[in-house]
Formats: C-alpha cells, structure tokens, sequence
C-alpha cells in the first residue's frame, strides 16, 4: 500500500486536464478552456501535502457512506451495527480515518482514464464486512465545447454491509482565484429531505415547491447563498439502471455550465460556508450524488443494502459545457 502522495492527470482532446492524487482518490484540480484561457474549476491545494491535513473533504471521495448516520448506527438484519464517530454523536462521511484519508492502491492508468482501488476489513469504522471500493474516472471529450468527468464505483464485500460513497469536489466555474457567490443553479428535483439541528433529516420527504428549497427554476446564489447545505431528491423510487441529470450550474460570466448526473436518487448541495484558512467562504460549490443522509434508518427513503458478494455500480458524471 502506498504511503506518500502520487499525483496523476488525465487529459481529453479539448485539451481540459484533470488531475487526481491517491490520497483519499481525490480530484486536485480541473484545469478547462475558456474564451482561449486555461480555468481552473476545482477548488484545491497548491502543495499536495496539505492534503494529509484537510478538513474540508477537498476533491474527496467520501464514504463508505457519504453524508450523516444518525447516532452513528442503523439496523442491519435484526443486528444493531455501530458505527465510528466522528461529528457528535452521528457519523459524517464514513467516520474518521475513512476512504477519504486513506491512501488508494494504483490499478492502472491511461491518458484518459484512472482506476483506484481500497479494500477495508470487516469492522473498518464499524462497518460490517471486507469490503472492496473501485472508483474509475474517465475524461471524453463529447464534442469540441464539451468535456465530461465520469466517475464510476464499484463496491463488493462478503457480508450484508452498506455503502453509497461520493465524490466531493468543490466547483468554481468562475475560477478557482474567485468567490462562487453569483453563480446560477438548478435542481431536477420536486422534494429534499428537511433536516434538525444536527443537519440529520427528520424522515419527511417534502415538496420543494413554495420553499427557499425550489431551485425547478434558475436562481442566482446570492445572499441566500449560506442556507444551502441540503439533500434534494430527484428520484423517490430507486433505479440504479439509468442515469438522470440532477443540477445544473452556470458560471457568472455565463461561459461556463457544469451538468451533473448520476444514477444516486439524491444530491447534495452545499455552499462551502464551513470553508476557512487557507480558503474563503463561497470559494467552491459542492454537487454531491448519494443516497439520502441516514437512510439506512429511514426506511421510505430511496436506498439499496450492499449484498453479500454482489456489486454495488453507482456513477457520477460532471459535463462541462462552453
């Protein structure tokens, strides 16, 4: 297992550079083509390094489950599962020391494409069984004004377990050297999951029309821009076959449109308000496919248990469009 940071980059014919590290199997930068310029759009650290360090989950993936448990615990088979935690008394991301701070095992890598490989033992953070996560990223080029960032996991353990991991890139489509407030966005979402004083939902999934929460229709992320920190539903039923666009970010200077999909039923918006040293609020925008926060005890939420010895295919695609 690899025990210092390696960094590799990908590439597409539109000549947009990726660049992801095996720390945490993290995106460091998205280096883009704008009016004849290089963008960066990827929040991240100029020493690599840094990254042993942060708090933030920069460019991450997260999980094994990504988001909250509530009390750090769920059932499973009759069996109450405890879980490492790691905010309170919840867990956040997986716990500590989870897929984000872990160093991830080279499978291969090509000009357009990367594979990253963690096997966790059965009880890593509490979590049942031994457990295999794979995440390939894929840069195309989908036409001249086009390049699409596809990320595909594929988990398997040995025992009934969960997991549901994200990516966790912070987006600036204005660059990187700017604040993200006066973007625009839109949800393909009718509901999101309302949530108590420890950002854990409640159990409702309620409509977003008539609430702050309706983004059916481009709004500016302007001042109202600290409430977001929240899960949208975009599928009330599970369907792990097809991949539906959830969001849609365009840039200030309308240049520049990130479309995400993903055949998660949910997505998390989060506006980087917690962001600090060596960053600023706002400089980045979190758009993160998953399960919904706590399903695992929610039991009319969209979710689906990892069997024993099949695999779980989930997949995140990031388009950029000029």
């Amino acid at each position: 297992m690899p025990t210092s940071i390696v960094e590799y980059t990908l590439k597409n014919e539109n000549n947009d550079s990726i660049s992801i590290i095996n720390y945490g199997a993290r995106i460091t930068s998205w280096n883009t083509q704008v009016s004849n310029k290089s963008r960066n759009i990827v929040l991240g650290y100029s020493n690599l390094n840094d990254y042993l360090i942060d708090p933030f989950y920069l460019g991450a993936v997260a999980g094994p489950y990504a988001n909250r448990i509530k009390r750090a615990s769920y059932k499973l088979d009759s069996q109450t599962v405890t879980l490492d935690k790691n905010e309170g008394d919840n867990q956040l991301h997986g716990g500590n020391n989870a897929l984000s701070n872990l160093f991830w095992q080279l499978d291969y890598c090509k000009t357009d494409a990367l594979s990253l490989s963690i096997y966790l033992s059965d009880g890593y953070n509490g979590y049942p069984g031994n457990t295999r996560f794979t995440v390939i990223y894929k840069l195309t080029a989908k036409a001249p004004n086009e390049s699409s960032l596809e990320i595909s996991f594929f988990i398997n353990s040995d025992t009934n377990t969960i997991a549901g991991p994200t990516s966790h890139p912070y987006f600036n489509l204005a660059g990187i050297d700017k604040s993200s407030i006066g973007h625009s966005l839109k949800v393909l979402a009718e509901h999101y999951t309302p949530v108590d004083d420890q950002a854990i939902p409640t159990g409702e999934i309620r409509p977003t029309k008539n609430t702050p929460f309706d983004f059916s229709k481009t709004k500016m992320l302007d001042n109202n821009v600290d409430k977001l920190d929240h899960n949208f539903v975009c599928a009330t039923k599970l369907d792990l076959s097809k991949l539906k666009q959830q969001a849609l970010l365009m840039s200030p200077d309308n240049k520049l449109s990130l479309d995400v999909f993903s055949n998660y039923p949910a997505i998390q918006i989060y506006s980087g308000q917690h962001l600090n040293q060596p960053f600023s609020k706002f400089d980045g925008i979190c758009l993160e496919p998953q399960f919904c926060p706590d399903s695992p005890n929610q039991s009319n939420f969209p979710f689906k248990y990892l069997t024993a010895n099949e695999t779980l295919q989930t997949s995140i695609v990031y388009l950029v469009k000029k």
